[in-house]
Order: C-alpha cells, then sequence, then structure tokens
C-alpha cells in the first residue's frame, strides 16, 4: 500500500490511501464513498425487513465483512441493541441461529430451496409427461343406481 503522508490542505482516504482534500466531509475519496455507502444501503435495507438483525447474521446473509459492519458501529452509524433471541436454533441442522426472524441457517435455506426447485422440476416433468401420454381428465355424465 502507498502511505504517503497527508500534507497541509489535503487528508488520506480511509479506504484506498488516495489523497482527499482537506474540506471534505467523508472520509473517503469519492469512489470509496460510493462503494461504501451502497454497502450501508444493502444493510439499512435488510435492517429495515429483519430489525434487530446482527452483524454475524447480516454478514451470511449480504456477504458483508464483519469488520465493515463493526467499521459503522464505530463511526456511529449502525447502533448495538441487546439480542433477546440468542439461543435459537436452525429447524433443520440445530446450529445456533443469531436471529428470531429465520428459522433456517443460511446453508440450509439454501438447500432447501434446491430441494424445492428439484421437487418442482420433477413435478413439471411428470406434468409433461402425463400430457405426452394422452392422459387426461374424465367427468362422469350420468349417475347409475344400483337398487
Amino acid at each position: 500500500m502507498d502511505q504517503r503522508k497527508a500534507y497541509l490542505g489535503e487528508r488520506i482516504c480511509r479506504k484506498c490511501k488516495k489523497m482527499i482534500h482537506e474540506k471534505s466531509l467523508h472520509d473517503y475519496c469519492p469512489a470509496c464513498y460510493k462503494k461504501v455507502e451502497d454497502i450501508f444501503n444493502r444493510i439499512r435495507e435488510y435492517l429495515r425487513k429483519y430489525p434487530g438483525a446482527t452483524a454475524f447474521e447480516m454478514e451470511q446473509r449480504l456477504d458483508i465483512p464483519i469488520h465493515v459492519i463493526n467499521n459503522f458501529v464505530k463511526d456511529g452509524r449502525l447502533v448495538e441493541i441487546p439480542n433477546a433471541y440468542l439461543n435459537m436454533e436452525c429447524l433443520r441442522c440445530g446450529c445456533l441461529l443469531i436471529s428470531a426472524h429465520h428459522k433456517y441457517c443460511p446453508t440450509c435455506e439454501e438447500a432447501i430451496k434446491r430441494d424445492l426447485e428439484k421437487a418442482k422440476e420433477s413435478l413439471r416433468i411428470g406434468v409433461e409427461n402425463n400430457e405426452a401420454a394422452g392422459a387426461k381428465m374424465r367427468y362422469k355424465t350420468h349417475i347409475r343406481k344400483n337398487d
């Protein structure tokens, strides 16, 4: 990494270490600031959908490194709230869940989605085979009495 010193009137971007103007409102160059804001907006949308989600859960589901989330906490942009649901377990594998908003861990959720897609595909193939074989629905047109 480039370890340039910031001279009078300039600062260094926290992410890429480029020189930025001293009066800049942010600690990032414009390109890095856009990336950081995009990440923060993803976190904000997730927290709106799942209030009370933890940093670990956001790391797993949003694929954002935990140190980035912790930096938002240090900067005061995110606030840590004690979570009362820390002992929830995945219904499939039993691993510890960090959120009460989900019943399955991310790994099991993906496996369940794959299983559902396979079942949907096999059902679709079965319906197509029945249609190709000429299987049709038949209706009873009269009722016969056996008295």
